[in-house]
């Protein structure tokens, strides 16, 4: 009995699973160096508005939105700061995966005056 046109169909079947599982692994890695490198942006750029003494909202926003395409919003109450940035990204594998845009915020906050400034806040 010859058992290779058995293994050939069941290669047809799952081959489809190992593609779309290498699709979703490219994409979710290149969102997480596209979330990196935005997130590095963010916080150098606040950390060199806020040693620069910028106290100006719009002043901050084009310092960290710069080159980035960006909905960023800034809020300064007494000495507290709180920024929330979203950002959105195109998927390579969008087409296969049922989705085309990667979005990704980030929320940032702590004293203005001690410049320290937390990621990940409420």
């Amino acid at each position: 009995m010859n058992n290779r046109g058995q293994s050939l169909i069941i290669f047809v079947l799952i081959l489809p699973i190992i593609v779309l599982f290498i699709a979703f692994l490219v994409d979710s890695s290149i969102s997480m160096v596209e979330k990196n490198r935005i997130d590095g942006i963010i916080t150098s750029n606040i950390k060199q508005a806020l040693n620069n003494n910028i106290t100006d909202i719009n002043k901050i926003k084009n310092a960290i939105i710069k080159n980035e395409k960006m909905d960023v919003t800034i809020e300064i109450i007494d000495d507290s700061l709180k920024i929330n940035a979203k950002s959105e990204k195109k998927s390579v594998f969008g087409k296969i995966l049922n989705f085309s845009w990667y979005r990704l915020e980030f929320n940032y906050c702590g004293n203005y005056l001690d410049k320290n400034i937390n990621k990940n806040c409420g």
